[in-house]
């Protein structure tokens, strides 16, 4: 735990919930809905960052899920998801398995891939579930198998900016509450050291996602169009999620010239 932010540990709550629980599915049955606020928010998440990935032919994402995000990524890209939850995966490979797509279960701790394995991982709202010492271990092993210079997207609900509102919203009135589930709050300034700690350079972190999918009631397309319109100056100051690209570091590079 050294130097990690102390407030981040002061807001830090204890993880006690059952993630087996979810019903096996959920998040991809409300992502295929294509209709509502919940849907269409998943929807410009995940191409905001699929976006990012870039002509990566190796990726890896974290904390698949049912492999909702993996499912929207082209065959050019070799995807790999992983995740803790078996039946997640047993989902996944029936609804988005392929020669190019993968998915494997894996046990916290160490990734069973080797060094340099990937040229991009992605890790779509996981942080916020682990303590920091968590999250710490699992960066560790993110930048292991990223390839010297390869790049880690991430995102996760900002707390220092609108979010902790919306949380609020959605623990009372939504069919998911978040108040058991995210134990860990984010800034951009806690994410960027928190980054920079388990060694990655070029931490960028942005705020991004405000008021387009509450606009989905109003029509499908109407808010993919105003996400195209929408101020950048709004969404970087008000915008409910965070996200970071970060470089795994130069040093490694080197090292991997000298063998």
């Amino acid at each position: 735990m050294t130097n990690v932010d102390i407030n981040l540990i002061r807001d830090t709550k204890t993880a006690d919930f059952d993630y087996n629980s979810i019903e096996t599915g959920y998040y991809d049955r409300v992502f295929r809905k294509c209709a509502g606020i919940q849907s269409k928010w998943h929807h410009q998440k995940f191409a905001h960052i699929r976006d990012r990935i870039g002509p990566a032919t190796r990726h890896l994402d974290i904390a698949c899920g049912p492999g909702t995000f993996i499912g929207t990524i082209g065959e050019t890209v070799e995807s790999t998801g992983v995740d803790v939850a078996a039946s997640q995966i047993e989902y996944a490979r029936a609804a988005y398995g392929s020669d190019r797509k993968h998915f494997d279960i894996v046990q916290p701790g160490k990734l069973p891939y080797g060094d340099s394995a990937f040229d991009v991982a992605t890790c779509v709202e996981l942080l916020e579930h682990l303590t920091p010492a968590e999250g710490q271990a699992l960066l560790l092993e993110a930048k292991r198998v990223i390839r010297p210079g390869g790049v880690l997207l991430l995102s996760t609900p900002d707390y220092g900016g609108a979010w902790p509102l919306l949380e609020w919203i959605l623990n009372r009135r939504g069919s998911v509450s978040y108040e058991d589930q995210h134990i860990t709050h984010f800034t951009q300034s806690r994410l960027t050291s928190f980054l920079e700690q388990a060694g990655f350079e070029n931490v960028k972190v942005e705020r991004y996602q405000f008021l387009a999918p509450f606009l989905a009631p109003l029509g499908w397309s109407f808010a993919d169009c105003f996400a195209k319109i929408e101020p950048r100056w709004l969404t970087s100051r008000l915008g409910f999620l965070l996200f970071a690209t970060a470089v795994s570091g130069s040093a490694d590079l080197s090292q991997t010239r000298r063998k």
